[in-house]
């Protein structure tokens, strides 16, 4: 089909989506005196990270970093979050105090970039650049996007995915070489997390795209093909093979699916959560209003499309048969509702993630601009699907029956806070559940974008033109507004950031001696707060570590997922991790101390400064201390995981094969002739005032009297 040239929209494309991002990033980060702070891990990780990966890659230290965790390879550790992020590398040429004021910047370039690269892409099937044009807004500002600013570097793979199916069309379509094998080698460079759904999806899509006639394959292209993927995967090596080594060995890489589990979700309410985020505007990361009981809160599940949500999307699945187009979204769709499937975009692992749907979201914005175009499209079934839709999960969620505290209420109808039914509701027994305002909020959007969709249908087939204009209009409106109360309803859950996160984090300091010879401890404080300072510390919110940390300590039974937090109980860690002050924000209202004591022996008051309370370790041992004894796991192991940490102070943990390469330099100890090592240690720092957890169990010191405290 040969299209009448027109003018293009590239341009438009970008500069619209960034002035919508704009529109609602710029309120935020004025009121945030020139920073764009959010909630959670975006806080506490990703404004941490960036300036610290900053500073070590402008100081040429790039290969270990002490200040993550207990030490980390950079590379592995990082490769993730940003190492391979074009948008990241912009920063380095600004100084250090800058790059957290870059962040809300970046994100608004990469709300226009993903507008931009969806344009590309979607203008090759259809025949105006305005339906190109209100694909890219669909697409750059979809609940998937908005939602994920809480990971910020989950917008690489937004961003550049359109340019990976784009060099493959150009390269099957057109026998353009290169352009597939450079989107290879952005793709995998950016993430390799995400790089690897891609992998899957380009696959299906080939595949779909060869079988419905659109391409000629022949063995010269295919071999070709296969080409370019190894050129752009082994560019990325550098990045991709110590990306590997990290996460293979990472424990949360081996959960797998296993008998029915692989067929069905264990939580019946993720089916419907899967459905239900295509049909309205996306709930909170870890505040989720819709199915709070699928207890997925950091999944990204969301995949509404501003205005138009799933009407276009409907539309096209009833008017077309038999298109790789529809069948593409019909097989994502049975692919999200299948938990192997599903799991396939991530390593088949069997914690759940929705950070795929990205891809479909593509595809869903796709069909939505061609039956814009199609003549015969018939949107009012479209539109009526949607809106059945919407109301039954208004209906279903908002006023069905529901259990509070494990008692039945007599309904669980989701009213907003307003006086007028407040009596109503207390003569009948009701009562309003948590978030109920958001709910009801988020209902009106998706119903209101519903109504404006039913109004701009005439106009269609009437006037195109107008139509097109009205629609831009009312996506980037719409999109402003969603975005807008979205991130403010995020903001509602931070640490204060104008009390504290700026003040005390991004502009203050804590002014210790040269920390080369030990660590921090912060008490109870925001995650990853060392970091802000610069400092070494046994607290660290990070997911991608050496195994090693998680074996250290699941050995001394403390729990290690995506951070290490080890809590007041496990004192000994402390000498033995060389950490020699501990820091204890003063205004959040948990003191260390508590009745006039150190809620961990051995602590001594050491200054104020910059809003936290510094206490000295009285029993601080540097890093390379020394050992006089030496033991085996057997002895280590003969007074149950709660002691480990002080077996690990009195000798040195050997393996048989250490031992007998090393046992002749150290004196070996015996636990069950030489038991006195809590005792000990209690003597050293602390008397029998301090009661930290649970007694050990049976054949454990407690039962020693000359060792039990």
């Amino acid at each position: 089909m040969q299209r009448i040239r027109q003018k293009e929209l590239y341009l438009q494309s970008f500069l619209l989506a960034l002035g919508v991002a704009f529109a609602f990033f710029i309120p935020f980060i004025i009121k945030d005196q020139g920073y764009f702070l959010f909630f959670g891990d975006f806080n506490v990780q990703q404004v941490p990270f960036y300036q610290m990966a900053h500073d070590m890659v402008r100081s040429g230290n790039v290969f270990w970093n002490w200040n993550t965790d207990l030490g980390v390879n950079f590379i592995g550790s990082y490769s993730f979050y940003l190492l391979g992020s074009p948008f990241f590398w912009v920063t380095l040429p600004f100084p250090s105090a800058v790059v957290p004021y870059l962040m809300g910047p970046l994100l608004i370039l990469k709300f226009g970039l993903a507008s931009l690269t969806a344009y590309c892409y979607i203008r090759r099937f259809v025949k105006t650049p305005s339906s190109a044009l209100i694909g890219g807004l669909l697409y750059a500002f979809s609940g998937f996007s908005v939602y994920n600013i809480f990971f910020n570097h989950f917008h690489e793979a937004i961003v550049f995915f359109p340019l990976l199916l784009l060099g493959l069309e150009l390269y099957m379509a057109e026998n353009r070489k290169g352009p597939f094998a450079l989107a290879v080698f952005i793709c995998a460079l950016s993430n390799y997390f995400f790089f690897a759904g891609m992998a899957v999806f380009v696959f299906i899509y080939w595949f779909l795209r060869i079988i419905s006639g659109a391409w000629r394959l022949t063995l010269p292209r295919f071999l070709w093909l296969a080409f370019e993927v190894a050129i752009g995967v082994a560019l990325a090596a550098f990045l991709l093979l110590p990306s590997y080594y990290s996460v293979i060995q990472n424990p949360r890489t081996n959960y797998t699916y296993y008998g029915w589990n692989a067929m069905l979700y264990t939580k019946p309410q993720l089916f419907a959560n899967i459905i239900e985020v295509f049909f309205f505007p996306p709930d909170l990361p870890a505040r989720p209003v819709f199915f709070p009981g699928t207890e997925e809160k950091w999944a990204s599940l969301a995949g509404w499309m501003p205005l138009f949500g799933m009407t276009g999307v409907l539309t096209y699945v009833v008017s077309k048969k038999g298109t790789w187009l529809r069948r593409i979204i019909a097989i994502m769709a049975v692919m999200a509702l299948i938990p192997t499937l599903n799991s396939a975009f991530f390593f088949f692992n069997s914690s759940y993630y929705a950070r795929w749907f990205y891809m479909p979201i593509l595809m869903m914005a796709l069909a939505t601009v061609v039956s814009i175009e199609d003549s015969e499209a018939n949107w009012k079934s479209g539109l009526k699907w949607n809106a059945l839709i919407v109301a039954a999960f208004t209906l279903a969620i908002g006023f069905y029956p529901a259990q509070e505290g494990g008692v039945e209420q007599l309904a669980g109808i989701r009213f907003p806070s307003m006086d007028w039914y407040q009596k109503f509701i207390e003569f009948f027994g009701l009562y309003v559940k948590e978030f109920d305002d958001r709910f009801w909020i988020t209902c009106g959007i998706s119903i209101v974008s519903l109504i404006i969709i039913g109004v701009l249908i005439p106009l269609m087939r009437k006037t195109p033109k107008t139509f097109a204009q009205f629609a831009v209009a009312a996506v980037m409106c719409v999109s402003v507004i969603y975005s807008t109360y979205f991130i403010g309803m995020g903001k509602t859950h931070s640490y204060d950031t104008t009390g504290h996160i700026i003040p005390d984090l991004l502009h203050g300091k804590v002014q210790l001696e040269d920390s080369d010879n030990y660590r921090v401890d912060v008490f109870d404080g925001m995650d990853n707060t060392a970091m802000f300072f610069g400092l070494p510390t046994i607290q660290a919110f990070h997911s991608v570590v050496p195994v090693s940390i998680m074996d250290f300590y699941n050995y001394i039974d403390v729990e290690r997922t995506v951070g290490s937090r080890p809590e007041v109980p496990h004192y000994g860690i402390r000498p033995l991790l060389s950490v020699k002050y501990l820091l204890d924000y003063t205004g959040d209202g948990n003191n260390f101390i508590e009745n006039g004591e150190t809620k961990m022996p051995g602590y001594t008051f050491y200054t104020s400064e910059n809003n936290y309370d510094i206490y000295e370790n009285d029993n601080y041992l540097p890093y390379g201390f020394t050992y006089e004894y030496y033991m085996n796991t057997e002895a280590c192991e003969e007074h149950g995981e709660s002691y480990r940490e002080l077996m690990m102070l009195k000798a040195l943990l050997l393996t048989d094969k250490q031992i007998k390469k090393y046992g002749s330099l150290l004196k070996p100890l015996d636990a069950t002739t030489d038991p006195k090592y809590y005792k000990d240690y209690l003597e050293t720092f602390a008397d029998s005032q301090y009661n930290y957890g649970d007694p050990p169990a049976a054949g454990t010191p407690a039962e020693n009297p000359d060792i039990a405290v």
